[in-house]
């Protein structure tokens, strides 16, 4: 029992970071879409929406990160890793709203291909192209952010960004 705690423990912490960064990013989106739609209010189903959206980049991102091929780059320059991780996780996002999109449309007509079809005729292209061109730019900087942070460590990410200093008393001579 305190191993699957534990363990769930663990998923949970690691996809809470790029959840909370997308959680934040979607609603954003949502804001501005409700803006260009001269929309002046948030609504709860946009909420809704930019909630699930940053609960299923967060998953994606943690599935992910679980498969061996996200670490082909890894003895490479860092550019490489970015932006084979930002394909991955795009991709694997993709296919999670896909499913997202199908699954309901098969319950309503019945099979794949008739879901297949309302769905590529039914989908807002513009918005679609839009959205993804945000959450492209965004997983970029999550990536790099994720990245650079490896590179030279937690602690001086919050030192260098935060300004942080260590409580650790110095040296002084008389």
């Amino acid at each position: 029992m305190k191993k699957a705690f534990l363990f769930i423990k663990k998923e949970f912490m690691e996809m809470l970071p790029p959840t909370i960064f997308f959680l934040i990013i979607f609603h954003i989106t949502a804001f501005i879409r409700a803006l260009m739609a001269e929309q002046y209010g948030i609504t709860i189903t946009s909420t809704a929406y930019a909630t699930i959206g940053a609960l299923i980049v967060g998953k994606a991102i943690l599935i992910a990160d679980k498969f061996p091929i996200l670490r082909i780059f890894k003895d490479k320059l860092a550019i490489y890793n970015v932006l084979w991780k930002v394909f991955i996780y795009f991709f694997i996002v993709l296919l999670f709203q896909f499913a997202e999109e199908m699954i309901p449309l098969i319950s309503e007509h019945g099979s794949f291909n008739e879901a297949f079809h309302h769905l590529a005729s039914e989908i807002k292209w513009p918005r679609f192209w839009a959205t993804h061109i945000f959450l492209m730019l965004f997983l970029i900087i999550y990536v790099v952010s994720v990245e650079v942070i490896k590179i030279i460590g937690r602690e001086n990410f919050i030192k260098i960004f935060f300004g942080l200093k260590d409580n650790k008393p110095e040296n002084t001579q008389n």
